[in-house]
């Protein structure tokens, strides 16, 4: 699928639930609370299972299951199965804290999944648990190894924050250096609760890498919206996402599908299109889906109006 611009559209990525068993400062207020067994009042299991098909159909090749935290949806394994064996296909991702992903990290690979990005902020156990609201760092780095030992891909996202981990750049690099891991910082956006952190947090985190002269730039094919950097003989590469500074819509190649049952075609964008209805309705799925495709926005507008238009957190998206 094309849109007007021209961009190949052939990413999805596809929120399971807006719950999730963290509360990170800058995206989920600390108030928010979810009935015990809440996953998703909006869609089911054969909703997604839908969903995934018919966008497979329509030239999807890579899918990545977010949240929340896609670790709660309990259909997770069987809906990655899915997607690799019936839909065929390869690239299958899930965006997570790393909360319980050691223990069903050998299940998730055995059903096709391919690579892990994994939420981290801080190395150190008391900053973790304060910017997590309660989080444990050893299960993130035990989730971590374990993925490292199975052979799935992880790429660690870090939000760079003035005054909070800015201290921590260094100790972030190292992890690239010593392990097959992407380590990708990104810029703080003020977006849903970032908003409140933003004046005093933002962090200016791709100047402060051009300032590691031991790091070079090097080309990348995976159509990112990170810059990647390496240092001679490092086994990671180090990337950093600066929305705030530098637009990459030009080669933007996704769209996002809410837990609750609508298209975002842009992060930043209010615009929703609610999708439930065409659920289960093939054809009439597939063609409004391109008529979504055609009509994303060509970019967004971050860095003329310094916020970003929609009014949902991170959480209630899909990061």
């Amino acid at each position: 699928m094309r849109d007007k611009f021209g961009r190949k559209i052939n990413y999805v990525r596809i929120s399971l639930t807006d719950k999730c068993n963290l509360r990170c400062v800058y995206c989920m207020p600390s108030d928010v609370k979810f009935e015990r067994n809440y996953i998703n009042n909006d869609l089911s299991f054969n909703d997604y299972k839908f969903i995934v098909k018919s966008m497979s159909d329509l030239g999807i090749t890579k899918v990545r299951f977010t949240g929340g935290e896609p670790l709660l949806y309990p259909n997770l394994i069987e809906l990655i199965k899915f997607t690799h064996e019936d839909c065929e296909i390869e690239d299958i991702a899930i965006t997570t804290n790393g909360i319980g992903l050691a223990d069903r990290a050998y299940e998730l690979k055995e059903s096709g999944l391919k690579s892990v990005n994994i939420s981290l902020d801080s190395l150190k156990e008391y900053k973790y648990k304060s910017i997590t609201r309660n989080g444990q760092l050893k299960e993130v780095l035990k989730s971590i190894n374990t993925c490292l030992k199975l052979g799935i891909k992880v790429k660690v996202n870090c939000v760079a924050i003035n005054g909070f981990n800015d201290d921590e750049i260094y100790d972030f690099i190292m992890m690239a250096k010593y392990y097959p891991i992407d380590v990708r910082f990104i810029e703080l956006m003020p977006l849903g609760e970032a908003k409140k952190v933003y004046n005093s947090g933002y962090f200016n985190i791709g100047a402060e890498i051009d300032r590691i002269k031991e790091l070079y730039k090097i080309t990348d094919n995976e159509n990112s919206t990170a810059q990647y950097y390496k240092f001679d003989g490092a086994k990671g590469r180090i990337g950093v996402i600066t929305p705030m500074r530098c637009s990459f819509c030009s080669d933007c190649n996704r769209i996002r599908i809410t837990s609750n049952g609508t298209i975002k075609p842009c992060l930043h964008s209010k615009e929703e299109i609610d999708i439930k209805y065409y659920l289960h309705k093939p054809m009439i799925f597939k063609e409004i889906m391109r008529e979504i495709i055609l009509g994303k926005p060509e970019k967004h507008y971050l860095i003329e109006n310094q916020c970003s238009d929609t009014d949902r957190s991170m959480y209630e998206i899909g990061g």
